[in-house]
């Protein structure tokens, strides 16, 4: 990245670029400049409202059109679309509020529901989660459609999947949380658990008596055909309308209608303490660092609590808390501490490489099989628990590091070969990167090397990774191999790979 000064800069070209490492799929020359001359809240005002990037139009009902387009279309739009904040909370929703194409692996299933996340990324959690819960993808994937109420007589149970995961993964977890997210323990020292059993029967049964919108032309009953373009709806006579026992002892009244009770259930669960410590971990170790402080978390948690304006799940102040944070922002003018930052994901390494470099995409291109060789298949999450657990902590170590859950012996290979094909032209027809500017400079390699420093980690190379580098750019004479194996070596280093 060559460094695009602009006038009357208000902050540096190192915290612009680490902002925008943490905002962004990547920084470019151009997001710094812009960083630098507006600065970061009008940047995040200005991302509010950048249109979105969208999907390609899926094919008809019933057509089985794979996800590979809508696979393209997301890298593409990483690399290219200007709604760059939009994207990356969208991708951090998803991998808090999964479904995945290992069950819903056509575009008429998915499509829908991607376009939800990025519809609502910066509205407010209360209607995400209740737009999440009767997505038909979401429906099918957790199973709450056609989940009717019970009926000994035909050996019919009310499905309690959903109801298990939207409190176990959407909203409050699994334990009491303080508001720093710590765990609240009884006097054993033992963690209090969030909700028991009897919890999960009493929310399944207020979900019961949704099924999928009716066709369009075709009437109303009580299991409607498949339909992923529209809202489920219910259908009374299949609701349980006894009195039902939430979270905490919270009472359901009889009687009430399945939307009656479904909005009932969500808001509790919106209201809970635990929501707002839950969400703002997930959502800072998505954007800033696996391993935030309490007080970090605190202050997000507060932030959803409630906005400026006294608004609670304002998705935009949770944006700008996690972004603007003191603990966020040290690094661009101080030592970064040990413990921060997190392993580039692999769909991040890939975009955050390629918009360094200018890269130019266009469709179609195998950037998607590349991410899943590192062990992210787009969209493909393995399990409810997404790509990875959100606190899987690092073997042998105190630390959480997601990401860390696909680093193997073969996906670490696919890394550095994609940092090779990056530095040797080897992606394809469709991603391009020009190297001209460093195969200019390649025959001065301390030049070289500190250009390459501000391109992909904000000046922090170590002295050793310089020395190391600059001994194999020096084993040869010819500009671009020497600017190629400069850009592959830094590309494919530890250190770039941690986002700090």
């Amino acid at each position: 990245m060559l460094r695009v000064e602009p006038a009357n800069a208000v902050v540096s070209a190192r915290a612009a670029a680490r902002f925008l490492e943490q905002a962004t799929w990547g920084p470019t020359p151009q997001s710094i400049a812009e960083v630098r001359r507006n600065g970061f809240e009008r940047y995040i005002e200005q991302q509010f409202t950048e249109p979105l990037s969208d999907y390609p139009e899926p094919p008809e009902a019933n057509d089985q059109q794979s996800l590979t387009p809508a696979q393209r279309r997301f890298f593409t739009n990483a690399v290219n679309g200007s709604d760059q904040l939009r994207q990356r909370v969208a991708f951090a929703l998803h991998q808090i509020l999964v479904v995945s194409a290992v069950k819903m692996n056509q575009a008429r299933m998915m499509v829908p529901y991607l376009r939800l996340l990025q519809a609502n990324a910066f509205g407010n959690y209360a209607k995400i989660l209740r737009e999440i819960t009767v997505n038909p993808a979401m429906g099918r994937y957790l199973d709450m459609v056609n989940n009717d109420k019970p009926s000994p007589a035909n050996g019919i149970r009310a499905n309690e999947n959903y109801a298990r995961e939207v409190m176990q993964l959407f909203t409050i977890g699994t334990v009491k949380l303080n508001q720093d997210g710590a765990t609240v323990l009884d006097r054993e020292g033992k963690p209090l658990p969030a909700y028991d059993q009897s919890d999960i029967e009493g929310l399944a049964l207020a979900l019961t008596g949704w099924t999928y919108a009716p066709l369009p032309g075709e009437p109303a009953r009580s299991h409607n055909p498949v339909n992923y373009n529209s809202r489920m709806v219910p259908w009374e006579p299949n609701h349980d309308r006894s009195a039902k026992r939430l979270v905490d002892g919270v009472q359901l009244p009889a009687g009430q209608t399945a939307e009656q009770d479904l909005d009932a259930a969500l808001r509790h669960l919106f209201e809970h303490p635990n929501i707002s410590p839950f969400v703002a971990r997930r959502l800072i170790g998505s954007l800033v660092t696996s391993n935030p402080s309490p007080e970090y978390i605190a202050r997000v948690a507060a932030a959803f609590q409630a906005s400026p304006s006294g608004e609670r799940g304002d998705m935009k102040a949770v944006i700008r808390a996690i972004l603007l944070d003191p603990e966020a922002r040290e690094g661009d003018t101080s030592t970064i501490p040990a413990h921060f930052g997190h392993l580039r994901e692999p769909v991040l390494y890939i975009t955050a490489m390629l918009r360094s470099f200018g890269a130019r995409i266009a469709d179609p291109h195998s950037l998607a099989s590349r991410a899943s060789q590192m062990g992210q298949n787009v969209f493909y999450p393995p399990t409810v628990f997404s790509y990875f657990p959100l606190l899987y902590k690092v073997p042998n170590s105190v630390l959480v590091g997601p990401e860390y859950e696909v680093l193997t012996p073969s996906t670490t290979l696919a890394r550095v070969n994609f940092a090779d094909s990056v530095a040797f032209g080897r992606l394809g027809q469709t991603v391009t990167v020009d190297l001209t500017p460093y195969i200019d400079m390649a025959s001065d390699t301390t030049t070289l090397l500190e250009a390459l420093n501000n391109t992909l980690m904000q000046g922090a190379m170590s002295a050793g990774v310089r020395d190391a580098i600059g001994r194999a750019v020096e084993a040869t004479t010819d500009p671009l191999l020497r600017a190629q194996t400069a850009v592959y070596l830094v590309a494919a280093s530890p250190q770039y790979q941690t986002q700090r």
